[in-house]
């Protein structure tokens, strides 16, 4: 999957692309609060839960577990910046390892792992490889295992556009039909699709803001249904695929 314009992003990912947006103890927080919002309840009971995140970044979501109590996680990711600054920043001990993901979920053996993250991710392959690392996470995934996607989320006009296009590797986009329709097709089961509630600043700046959220997003809704559309009813900034195995 690797080529030479991959390279050329991936080597700096950090400095090429997230820490524009992502840098600095407060944003670790800020992504924690959002992490225990939105997947807390996903997760399961037992701190043991052997943990796969499928691309890590700049280790929000590790930041998130170790915080919460789960200690036995491993994750890849195609850049060595991004590794290198969750050891620096994160946890020197990371089990962090730069592998691409396909030839990472073809090595792995069956039933390996309680739960899969892939976040911000999936948007970054083409749907050859999206298929392929559907097929590959639910091989390694233990039976009632759970797989969490979260991606920008195209039926929000104002902020998925954008989404698809504010860097130059993303390869698709997603709505909350089109993520099930891949999950069915791969065999998934229990398949659930949410919107993510991005509203963790101060309470006097999230609340109004959330109010004023959902009322642009039930006209969105209203508008779509009077250009015929029924089926898509999430437009918040990103969703949430909740799959089991």
């Amino acid at each position: 999957m690797t080529n030479s314009w991959k390279t050329r992003i991936y080597d700096n990912y950090v400095t090429n692309t997230l820490g524009d947006a992502h840098s600095g103890k407060r944003d670790m927080q800020l992504q924690c609060k959002y992490y225990q919002k939105n997947y807390a309840k996903y997760l399961p009971t037992d701190k043991k839960a052997k943990i796969l995140e499928l691309g890590s970044g700049m280790g929000q979501f590790y930041y998130f577990l170790l915080k919460s109590g789960y200690h036995n996680y491993e994750g890849i990711d195609l850049s060595e910046e991004n590794i290198s600054y969750v050891k620096k920043h994160v946890n020197p001990k990371a089990n962090i390892f730069k592998r691409d993901i396909l030839d990472f979920l073809h090595e792995c053996k069956e039933g390996q792992y309680d739960v899969v993250i892939f976040n911000d991710v999936i948007e970054h392959l083409k749907r050859e490889e999206i298929f392929e690392v559907m097929d590959g996470v639910r091989k390694i995934l233990k039976k009632g295992g759970v797989f969490l996607i979260k991606t920008l989320n195209m039926a929000n006009p104002f902020v998925g556009p954008a989404g698809r296009y504010i860097v130059i590797d993303h390869e698709i986009g997603f709505t909350e039909v089109s993520m099930r329709e891949l999950l069915r097709a791969c065999g998934y089961r229990n398949i659930r699709i949410v919107g993510t509630d991005v509203y963790v600043l101060n309470p006097l700046i999230s609340i109004p803001a959330k109010a004023v959220s959902k009322v642009i997003n039930c006209i969105l809704y209203i508008l779509s249904l009077l250009y015929g559309r029924k089926t898509i009813k999430i437009f918040d900034k990103d969703i949430l695929a909740i799959a089991y195995k």
